[in-house]
């Protein structure tokens, strides 16, 4: 049986397109240089760019290439358990194997085990402090009809440049 990370590695370079890994390389078994394994340790990208002789080739339990490291080339391995992404490197569009997935890279990648909430930030000057807004809440509850409308409502101005803040950014989908 085909693994499917060889089955979407040649579906992708049956399109002509780009495979790119997100390997662990601190998983037994993988081979590659030294110096690689230090800086990338469980983070580690590889691009099969077909334009480059890779000699890829599918073994029953990893997959072998030769790849080029600054202008080093060697042989590596990577047994399909180092392996947790799989995506076309020009859309990301690809399979996560999270049972591959190294906790640490989970952590980052879905917040798991912080325990934190990301602060909140100021965007172009424009920011609401929580305290007084709660405060403001409460006091509206039992203020009158008439002391409600008396207040004022948000500027215009205010909101199209708190929309502005944001950025619409395509998913891909």
């Amino acid at each position: 049986m085909v693994h499917p990370v060889q089955s979407v590695i040649e579906s992708l370079q049956a399109a002509s397109r780009c495979p790119r890994l997100h390997v662990n390389a601190m998983f037994d078994g993988v081979v590659c240089p030294d110096f690689i394994r230090d800086q990338w340790r469980e983070r580690l990208i590889i691009d099969l760019d077909p334009s480059y002789p890779l000699d890829l080739t599918f073994l029953e339990e990893a997959l072998s290439a030769d790849l080029s490291f600054g202008g080093y080339v060697t042989r590596c391995t990577f047994p399909y358990g180092a392996i947790y992404v799989v995506a076309d490197r020009s859309t990301g569009r690809g399979i996560v194997l999270d049972q591959n997935m190294p906790e640490s890279v989970k952590r980052t990648r879905y917040g798991k085990g912080t325990g934190r909430k990301p602060a909140l930030r100021t965007v172009d000057g424009i920011g609401m402090d929580p305290a007084p807004a709660q405060a403001s809440a409460s006091a509206s509850a039992t203020a009158t009809p008439a002391e409600e409308a008396a207040e004022p409502t948000p500027d215009d101005s205010q909101a199209k440049k708190r929309r502005a803040a944001f950025k619409v950014i395509d998913g891909g989908g």
